[in-house]
C-alpha cells in the first residue's frame, strides 16, 4: 500500500508540474489561448501570469496529494485500499478542474489587459502562410510500420500463449490490489485466455488514429520565418511520430507481459506488473517531457538563434473567433479534421467537422467495449 500511496503522489506532482509548465512551451503568438502581437509576446504582465499559473498548479496538486498520506495512518487496510483508491480518482478530476478555472481565469486577465493597453491586431498586418510540399517532405512514421509492430506484438502474444495453453492454470488472476494481492479470479476459458489480446486488438486502430491526427493536422507556419518555421514544424512532427511509436509499442509489450504474468508467473506476486509499470510510466513521461521542453508546440523553440527578434511588421491572423475558450476549435469554413492545439502540445479537433464526431464516438465505443469485454470474464 506504502509503494502505491508514493507512487500516486509523485504522479500528483509530476502532472502539477508539467501543467504548470504549458504556457512555456506553448506556441508564443497564443499564451492561455489569446492572440498577442510580437510586441508584447514578452512583456513582464504576460510573463507574470505564466509564473503564476506554474505556481498555482503546482501548489494545488501538493494539497491534492497531501491526504493520501493521511490514509496511511488508519490501521484498517481494507478501508485504507478503498478510501484511497475513490480519493485519487476524484482527486485527480478536482484538479483538471480547478487547473483548468485557473486557465480561464488568466485567460480573462490576459483579454483584459489587452483591452485596457489597447493591444490590437491590425488586418493590414495579419498574414496566413501555407507550404504547399509540407506533407511531401514531412518524414514520420509510416502507417504500415504503426500498424504492423502492433500486429506482430499481437500475433506473437496469440502464438505464444496457445503453444503453452495446457500450461495454464484451471483458475487465474486478472486483478490485485495495492496490496499487490488477486482480488478477482476467472476460469481458464478461451474467452477469459484471450481478453487482454483482444484488448490489444481493439487499441490498433485506435493508437493508429491517434498517430494520423497529428500528423495529419493542419499546418501551422509562421509569418516571420516562413522557410525556418515549417522546418520547425516538420522537425516537431517527426519527433512526436516516433514518440507515439515507442509508446505504442511499450503500451502492446506491457498489456502482453501483464498477460503471460496472469496466466503464468502469477504465483511469483504482483511486484512483477509494479516491475513493468514503473519504468514504463517514467519512459513515457520523461521522454514526453523532454521533447516538450525541447520542441514546444510546432517546433517553436528549435533553432531560436536563427530567428533573433521578430518583426512587427506582420503577424499571424487572429483566429480566436473560432476557439471557444482558446480550447475547442469550430470553423465550419476549414475543411481540416485535425488542427494544432492553441494552448499546449499535440492536436486536436475541428468540432465543426462531422468526421471529427465520428472520431469521438469511435474513441467512446472503444471505451464502453472495453469495459462490457472486461465484465464478460467469469
Amino acid at each position: 500500500m506504502l509503494i502505491f500511496s508514493w507512487f500516486m503522489v509523485i504522479m500528483f506532482l509530476i502532472i502539477g508540474v508539467v501543467n504548470g509548465i504549458t504556457p512555456y512551451y506553448s506556441r508564443l503568438s497564443t499564451p492561455f489561448g489569446v492572440t498577442v502581437p510580437t510586441s508584447h509576446q514578452k512583456d513582464p504582465y504576460v510573463l507574470k501570469l505564466k509564473k503564476a499559473y506554474l505556481y498555482q498548479n503546482i501548489f494545488g496538486s501538493i494539497l491534492l496529494a497531501a491526504p493520501i498520506f493521511f490514509f496511511l495512518l488508519w490501521d484498517d487496510e481494507e478501508k485504507v485500499e478503498m478510501v484511497t483508491s475513490i480519493y485519487v480518482t476524484v482527486a485527480m478530476f478536482v484538479f483538471i478542474f480547478l487547473s483548468f478555472l485557473l486557465y480561464l481565469q488568466k485567460r480573462k486577465q490576459l483579454r483584459s489587459w489587452k483591452i485596457a493597453n489597447d493591444i490590437k491586431i491590425e488586418p493590414k498586418k495579419a498574414k496566413i502562410v501555407i507550404d504547399t510540399a509540407y506533407q511531401k517532405d514531412l518524414k514520420v512514421v509510416s502507417h504500415s510500420v504503426f500498424v504492423s509492430a502492433q500486429l506482430f506484438i499481437l500475433l506473437v502474444t496469440v502464438a505464444v500463449t496457445l503453444y503453452f495453453y495446457d500450461l495454464i492454470p484451471e483458475r487465474f488472476p486478472v486483478h490485485w490490489n495495492s496490496s499487490n494481492e488477486p482480488d478477482r479470479i476467472v476460469d481458464k476459458t478461451y474467452v477469459n485466455v484471450f481478453m487482454l489480446p483482444a484488448i490489444q486488438l481493439l487499441m490498433i486502430p485506435m493508437m493508429f488514429f491517434s498517430h494520423y491526427s497529428f500528423i495529419k493536422s493542419k499546418q501551422k507556419i509562421s509569418p516571420y520565418l516562413s522557410d525556418l518555421s515549417s522546418k520547425q514544424s516538420k522537425l516537431f512532427r517527426q519527433a512526436w511520430s516516433y514518440y507515439f511509436l515507442v509508446v505504442t509499442v511499450l503500451t502492446q509489450l506491457l498489456l502482453s507481459g501483464i498477460h503471460f504474468f496472469s496466466l503464468f508467473f502469477a504465483d511469483k506476486g504482483a511486484q512483477w506488473v509494479i516491475g513493468m509499470t514503473i519504468p514504463f510510466v517514467v519512459i513515457i513521461v520523461g521522454y514526453s517531457v523532454y521533447l516538450t521542453w525541447k520542441y514546444g508546440q510546432g517546433g517553436e523553440k528549435l533553432f531560436l538563434n536563427e530567428a533573433g527578434e521578430l518583426p512587427d511588421e506582420v503577424t499571424e491572423a487572429d483566429e480566436e473567433r473560432y476557439w471557444k475558450w482558446g480550447v475547442w476549435y469550430y470553423n465550419s469554413e476549414d475543411p481540416s479534421i485535425f488542427v494544432e492545439k492553441r494552448f499546449g502540445i499535440g492536436s486536436t479537433l475541428n468540432m465543426a467537422r462531422w468526421q471529427s464526431w465520428a472520431f469521438i464516438a469511435g474513441l467512446l465505443a472503444f471505451v464502453v467495449l472495453t469495459i462490457v469485454l472486461s465484465f464478460t470474464m467469469e
